[in-house]
């Protein structure tokens, strides 16, 4: 982008070649997710490394510094891999790191969860450490060396994953799926029922992969479990349409309630808050007479506090994990809000670090739980919806701030989605499932039974009194009385 603005390159057409890669990335996302659950993720995952790959070694032989279609292809390829290495990498990281080998789950199911949790932890702080890094090097080699040696550079990152990831599929094979959730979250055999009925665990079987009917083996209770039944699970998930495979992922999260809440409240955060607030917030700091290097110093604090939100996310775990992941999402709503209670620096860069952290802990926190709650056959639907909800509506609410400013005024719309942010998820936290993130019911206290008291003896009767003994003979009236 540095070496097409230097070339004359309008800022329309370099809008053009950000806004081809997103439609590449959200267009397919849903089907990606659809096809991991199908192959081993790995070699997907390669594929696109490697395809990128040899895509940046062409633009930097072939490319003379301004957009054309070729430029415009190869962005439109990079979307398409990151639709494929994205969900990929959170299918991956935690089996590649679980200590047991034999596919079963743990006698300790929290600190399972918890070794996941890290896991996404880890994962999402390397990534942003690595979003930080990356463009600053970028720059520096494009300034430097032009931009061919940039794209070069590039190239050989993505070989290292595409070695690193192929290396890990060694230890991915190595761990037989679980049979079900990770950390012994709850499945249920049957169909999906539409209502509130449907609330619950996620069902396990072709219902929950999509519409395929039942297979007359599986129709018979008296069936055993292995052999042709199998077989024609298989065949049936073979023979399901990846487009109905694909929409049966967006179903697992409405199937899940906290998940239903937690994307209902992404839309509404991405479309009505956070889409706006990053029109408006450039346009509110210059009004507000600061300079541009403001604006980039405190996304810059942003994306530091994402790397320790990773970190921070990666130990929350326990009953009230959902709890504490929307107290942090919260943390963002006070970012949204800083720039129009403050104008000092300072306190600007400490609430944007703040949101960071509290953003990307939410976030980590999310995926555990999405992780735990979805059977694993289903991992890949359920984790290309979740990163579609949370992406796709993004261009939207950015079109929707531009359209926003030309009828109030930066500050207005600031406080607005500083407003909805704390509101919406101060309602979210209004539901036991979401305060837990997890759709297991709390056992209810058994009652302890009353103590029983030793019974005591029955007391005797009262015994009547003794009768006098007569020591003297009866007088010799009483004696003949009643005989004459």
């Amino acid at each position: 982008m540095v070496a097409a603005t230097q070339s004359g390159t309008t800022a329309e057409t370099i809008g053009a070649v950000f806004a081809a890669r997103f439609l590449a990335l959200g267009g397919v996302v849903l089907f990606t997710g659809a096809l991991l659950d199908r192959v081993n993720p790995v070699i997907p995952a390669v594929t696109a490394d490697a395809t990128r790959l040899f895509a940046l070694i062409g633009l930097a032989l072939f490319w003379d510094g301004r957009l054309d279609t070729v430029v415009l292809a190869v962005a439109v390829l990079i979307g398409l891999c990151e639709a494929v290495s994205e969900p990929a990498l959170l299918l991956i990281t935690p089996r590649v790191l679980r200590k047991d080998t034999d596919g079963g789950r743990t006698d300790d199911p929290a600190g399972e969860e918890a070794g996941v949790t890290a896991a996404y932890g880890l994962l999402e702080g390397m990534r942003n450490t690595s979003g930080i890094v990356g463009p600053t090097l970028a720059a520096t080699l494009v300034a430097v060396l032009g931009f061919s040696a940039g794209a070069v550079v590039a190239a050989a990152a993505f070989g290292l994953s595409a070695a690193a990831t192929r290396w890990a599929g060694a230890r991915y094979a190595a761990r037989p799926a679980a049979d079900g959730p990770v950390a012994g979250g709850p499945v249920v055999d049957g169909p999906v029922v539409d209502g509130p009925a449907a609330d619950g665990p996620v069902v396990d079987g072709p219902a929950a992969r999509g519409p395929a009917a039942d297979s007359p083996a599986k129709a018979d209770p008296a069936e055993p479990a292995t052999g042709a039944p199998e077989e024609s699970e298989e065949s049936e998930e073979s023979e399901e349409s990846l487009l109905r495979s694909a929409l049966g992922g967006l179903a697992v999260l409405w199937r899940v309630r906290w998940l239903r809440y937690v994307q209902l409240l992404a839309v509404v955060h991405v479309l009505l808050a956070v889409g706006p607030w990053m029109v408006a917030l450039p346009v509110f700091l210059l009004e507000a007479g600061h300079s541009v290097t403001v604006y980039g110093f405190v996304l810059g604090a942003f994306a530091a506090g994402t790397v320790a939100g990773a970190l921070v996310g990666g130990r929350i775990t326990g009953r009230h994990r959902g709890l504490y992941a929307l107290a942090m999402l919260g943390l963002f709503g006070v970012t949204v809000l800083a720039p129009v209670a403050t104008g000092s620096v300072l306190l600007l860069t400490a609430a944007f670090v703040a949101g960071g952290i509290g953003q990307q802990a939410f976030d980590v926190v999310k995926m555990a739980g999405l992780r735990r709650e979805v059977p694993e056959q289903l991992h890949g639907r359920a984790f290309s919806a979740d990163f579609f909800f949370s992406f796709a509506s993004l261009p939207l609410g950015q079109l929707l701030g531009a359209v926003l400013l030309r009828l109030a005024d930066a500050r207005t719309i600031m406080l607005w989605a500083a407003v909805l942010v704390l509101v919406t998820t101060a309602v979210a936290a209004l539901s036991p499932d979401a305060r837990r993130f997890s759709s297991e019911r709390e056992p209810k206290p058994v009652p302890m039974p009353e103590p029983v008291l030793p019974l005591e003896a029955p007391e005797a009767p009262p015994m009547p009194p003794p009768v006098p003994a007569l020591d003297a003979p009866f007088p010799e009236r009483a004696r003949d009385a009643g005989t004459r």
